[in-house]
């Protein structure tokens, strides 16, 4: 073994611009995979950090009438299930929220997570000091309690180890610390805080079921239990619902998923997808290097026959060239697996962000990683070291002198190995041709859609509202905070209008109301219609640019509510509050089209919510343009707009800025000045319009370069093995083609000989690769938009590609075969 190691380096030694080839392309293909593989692992594979993670089941509602869409979970619908439900043996309610903290030095920032009593206990974790929640932390009445995380007891209270017990002021309201998590604690958001959802649900509208915000359910499954047999459980559950509350709960189901896959999300089909190419890319590289073995195979046949003729065994000739392989392979699995640790820092973006949070920014290798990378390399090694062993190991010494070459029996005739091996790298570098052909054109579809807005000068940021409880006890209070913000910053060099509206297009919240027409019959329970809303104030529209179609737009003078004295704003007193008020609203061009088709909507009203919840009528004023603010492949919704002035709920909102110069030119002068005035509300998340549109497709676009750079190394190789067998053909015929010329052959006549050989090898490949890729491309339906998988202009444009990059390689031996001088030729004998 040690002898066949040291000869295998030994002809490696001999041969260095083979091997730094050869180890380069292994290192590319096993470095792209490991990679990937270490994506894969985080986001599929790895075990969450929670004792008994098998067990744990995430729960959302769904509305079963209109395609299966997702929704929060309703607090009061969970308070149902927890009372029904014997599947769990905890179960939990956890919703998010923005707030602000006050800590010894400012107010900041900081993500809140809501819970009930179970939330712990589902993930199995003990806070590292304090006690955990309990059923007296349920309740209405109970005081409101915290558990913060290690990162932030640190970072806002100098790990204060007499912390457990004092009070912090969250929000304008007071906490007192219950526990302070373990160092090693991650949840699926970067959550600083955690507190009892019960003494806030009624501030925050949870009492109210119809009010499905940004929430969901974790359950741990008692043991014995199945995820199908808590789906069957839970399903009977809504049901049960849907009979007792016919109009909150018409048409809305319980979806339990296991909370891994929900982890996974929607990027399990990416990144099986992008896996496949990047096998693509290893298995053309190890068909690569099985050519270019192939080529040196016809130097060694002479060898072989030596060796042969000396007493080797046909099992020691295949030992011998195998190991030449596996040293191959492993010289490249070492370099790869540096690439691949690299590599993962460039598409670790490609794990969804929960697994993010969960597992930090690890390099990706572990155990498993490695075993993978060491399995994949001893496989490519014995993948492309197998076809020419097996030759080598059957030269016949006979033929080893004529130097006959190897050749497939076909029903075209005879055909060299070689060949074979060509036609399946053009085959494959065609699929990853054509797919990355249908991304462009699904991207350039994409560029085409007007966002509904001019997004050029416009700067946006967060800025936290008054505290909810200060909403409460007046509800103007938001409203008087919008404006004095907008009035500041409209009188800063620079800005030319300024306006607040919650969820801004193109970010990631979203809001949608049930609504019912006031002049026609009340819908069944189920077939209420929806619209997303936003409550913004005037100038909104001017400066996003946002057209105005019909009618007028808000300018500050709307009727504010006659709101009665010591009356706070809860749920239940909602109808006293708005009891004679009528709201006024702009909608979208798509709502009017959907809601008031054929008529004229101006001067017509709708009423919010359902019949029960005594929500205000809004009645339409104007109509504006629509906006595709959930992406821009995702198209505009139905909305309506309100007025701060008229419904200022106490949400987090953004600050949206028309500027006569480039928008992030004027972000610190803004800052600071906000900062300034209102110091209690923290502003963050500062960002163009321009970079907010383009997030929403960096995805697409991050996949597409991927592919892009995949099919490119795809067809470099595969144009680098039509160029080498060809180069060995007229390395071979160089004699013949000097007797065709000395008999008169004229040079054309040798090119066209040489540019009809490199097509034999090309348009089969051709062809089967376009088949491979119509069969393949229907897992990449989901990926376009506006392209089907059949489009003709990207099988067009890939082939195009391919043919002249093909072409152009053909050309080079070509154009060395013309050049053959048959004096010189007819002496190489």
């Amino acid at each position: 073994m040690l002898s066949s190691l040291r000869l295998a380096f030994r002809q490696f030694a001999h041969a260095p611009g083979f091997t730094i080839i050869a180890v380069l392309t292994l290192a590319l293909g096993i470095g792209a995979n490991t990679a990937f593989f270490s994506v894969i692992n985080n986001a599929l594979l790895r075990p969450l950090p929670y004792p008994n993670q098998e067990r744990i089941a995430y729960l959302n509602e769904f509305n079963s009438g209109k395609s299966g869409s997702s929704m929060s979970v309703s607090y009061p619908n969970f308070q149902d299930w927890y009372k029904q439900q014997d599947v769990f043996s905890s179960l939990a309610f956890i919703t998010f929220n923005g707030t602000k903290l006050k800590t010894p030095e400012r107010t900041e920032r900081v993500q809140l997570g809501m819970i009930t009593s179970d939330f712990f206990s589902v993930l199995g974790v003990q806070p590292a000091q304090g006690r955990m929640p309990d059923a007296s932390d349920d309740v209405e009445s109970a005081a409101p309690v915290a558990w913060l995380t290690h990162q932030t007891w640190e970072r806002y209270f100098a790990a204060s180890p007499d912390l457990i017990g004092k009070t912090i002021l969250i929000e304008g309201r007071d906490f007192a610390v219950a526990g302070i998590l373990p160092a090693s604690f991650r949840f699926t958001r970067n959550t600083d805080i955690f507190v009892n959802l019960p003494p806030l649900a009624r501030q925050y509208f949870y009492t109210m079921r119809e009010n499905h915000s940004n929430s969901f359910a974790l359950g741990l499954l008692k043991p014995g239990n199945t995820i199908t047999g808590a789906q069957v459980q839970m399903s009977a559950i809504a049901q049960r619902l849907r009979n007792d509350y016919p109009q909150a709960n018409g048409g809305i189901d319980i979806r339990v998923t296991p909370l891994r896959e929900n982890i996974a999300g929607n990027s399990r089909t990416d990144l099986l997808l992008l896996s496949g190419a990047v096998g693509l890319v290893l298995l053309i590289a190890c068909v690569n290097i099985a050519n270019m073995l192939l080529a040196r195979a016809f130097s060694r046949t002479r060898e072989m026959a030596i060796r042969t003729a000396l007493g080797a065994t046909r099992g020691q000739l295949i030992q011998q060239l195998l190991i030449e392989s596996f040293v191959l392979a492993l010289l490249g699995g070492a370099a790869g697996t540096i690439i691949g640790i690299w590599g993962y820092d460039l598409v670790g973006r490609l794990v969804p962000w929960q697994a993010q949070t969960l597992f930090g920014n690890s390099s990706g290798l572990d155990s498993k990683v490695l075993a993978f990378t060491i399995g994949i390399t001893l496989l490519t090694g014995l993948g492309f070291g197998l076809a020419p062993a097996w030759q080598l190991s059957h030269v016949n010494p006979n033929d080893a002198l004529k130097q006959t070459p190897t050749v497939v029996q076909t029903r075209w005739g005879r055909l060299h190995l070689r060949d074979l091996l060509v036609g399946i790298q053009v085959a494959l570098a065609v699929v990853l041709l054509i797919s990355a052909s249908l991304l462009i054109r699904s991207l350039q579809q994409i560029a085409k859609v007007d966002p509904g807005l001019r997004p050029s000068h416009v700067l946006s940021m967060q800025i936290s509202t008054p505290p909810a409880s200060e909403f409460q006890k007046d509800p103007t209070s938001v409203f008087r905070f919008c404006r004095e913000v907008t009035d500041l910053v409209r009188n800063l060099p620079g800005v030319e209008s300024a306006a607040i509206g919650n969820n801004l297009p193109f970010t990631w919240g979203s809001s949608s109301t049930v609504f019912f027409r006031a002049d026609q019959p009340v819908p069944e329970p189920g077939k209420f219609p929806t619209a997303s809303n936003r409550n913004i104030t005037k100038d909104y529209f001017q400066t996003l640019g946002i057209p105005v179609l019909r009618g007028r737009v808000f300018d500050g003078h709307e009727p504010q509510p006659n709101y009665p004295a010591n009356v706070p704003v809860t749920p239940a007193n909602l109808g006293i509050i708005f009891k004679d008020t009528t709201l006024q609203a702009v909608i979208s061009r798509r709502m009017a089209e959907q809601i008031w088709p054929g008529e004229d909507p101006i001067g017509k009203r709708f009423q919010l919510g359902f019949p029960n919840m005594n929500l205000p009528k809004v009645e339409v004023i104007g109509i504006v343009g629509d906006v595709t603010r959930h992406g821009l492949e995702n198209g505009p919704t139905a909305e309506f707009y309100l007025s701060y002035q008229q419904f200022g709920l106490p949400f987090d909102t953004y600050l949206v800025i028309r500027t006569s110069a480039d928008p992030a030119s004027i972000a610190n002068t803004v800052r600071t000045a906000l900062d300034k005035a209102f110091p209690s509300h923290p502003l963050y998340d500062v960002r163009t319009m321009t970079e907010r549109i383009d997030e929403r497709i960096s995805g697409r676009k991050f996949n597409l370069h991927l592919y892009v750079f995949f099919a490119c190394v795809a067809l470099l190789l595969a144009v680098i093995g039509i160029y080498g067998v060809l180069a060995f053909v007229v390395g071979r015929q160089t004699r013949e083609i000097g007797i065709r010329m000395a008999l008169g052959a004229r040079q054309t006549d040798v090119l066209y000989d040489v540019l009809r050989r490199g097509l034999i090898l090309i348009i089969p490949g051709l062809l089967i690769g376009s088949g491979i890729a119509w069969v393949v491309s229907r897992f990449l339906q989901s990926q376009l938009y506006s392209v089907t998988r059949n489009d003709p202009i990207s099988y067009s444009i890939a082939a195009g590609l391919l043919l002249l990059a093909a072409i152009v390689a053909c050309l080079l031996p070509a154009r060395r075969a013309t050049k053959v001088n048959p004096i010189e030729a007819l002496r190489t004998e």
